[in-house]
């Protein structure tokens, strides 16, 4: 972990704006307030690249059957944790104890797999509203699973607040905090500027943090997640016992 301070970062967004020193146009709560919307942007964009490093895991065990109503079994992931942005990945616990990740499918499957009267072991998992989740088919007995979500990061509020920017990646919101401002003050050429400054840093951080390395990187390339007609839908996939 290579923490950055709330402090430190309004002070990069000050000298690179070149407002340092104007406090009345550009106060401290407002450039705080936009450099805690980009943390939250950059997280987010992040994930969804496939990037798995803000990730949070939730356990659980699954209940048999369809939920009432519905073709489906329905897992609602905020009794499980709260403050979920997005929902990343579902595993379930299958016979013998291998562990499985479920394919991620489209709400529009939610009828595809035989609910609610037919069973079996759970194969794909879909998403609705921000929290619930149709796992399907419907499962045929308990089945313990581990949820991978993002979780919703508090706001930096002391000076003291730290943000991991692990290998630079504070750099990108820094950058993208000095775009707001720069447009704010309706400055064109110069937010063409720091847009391509802001750009390059996360095409950099993407490089580095979403594909393996030719030296055996620690992270998984870019994410499937949504994709249709994948030669692996559908087939099992086992996971070591974490």
């Amino acid at each position: 972990m290579r923490t950055v301070t709330l402090q430190q970062l309004r002070v990069d967004v000050q000298n690179q704006a070149d407002i340092a020193g104007l406090t009345t146009r550009h106060g401290a709560t407002l450039i705080n307030r936009i450099i805690n919307q980009e943390i939250q942007h950059f997280r987010e964009d992040l994930s969804g690249e496939g990037s798995r490093h803000f990730l949070a895991i939730a356990t659980g065990t699954m209940l048999q059957g369809a939920t009432s109503g519905f073709p489906f079994r329905e897992l609602n992931a905020a009794s499980l944790a709260s403050g979920i942005v997005r929902v990343y990945g579902l595993d379930v616990k299958c016979q013998g104890g291998e562990w499985k990740r479920l394919e991620h499918t489209t709400f529009e499957d939610r009828a595809n797999y035989g609910g609610p009267l037919s069973t079996g072991e759970p194969a794909v998992w879909a998403e609705y509203q921000t929290t619930k989740l149709a796992v399907l088919p419907p499962p045929d007995r308990n089945y313990d699973f581990i949820l991978w979500y993002l979780p919703v990061l508090n706001d930096l509020a002391a000076d003291g607040d730290t943000f991991d920017g692990v290998a630079g990646w504070e750099d990108h919101v820094m950058w993208s905090a000095v775009a707001r401002l720069v447009i704010r003050d309706q400055f064109p050429q110069t937010f063409a500027m720091v847009t391509q400054y802001r750009d390059e840093t996360l095409r950099k951080i993407l490089r580095s943090s979403t594909r393996v390395t030719t030296a055996g990187g620690a992270t998984i390339g870019r994410d499937s997640m949504g994709a249709k007609g994948l030669p692996m839908r559908g087939a099992r996939r086992v996971l070591p016992h974490p």
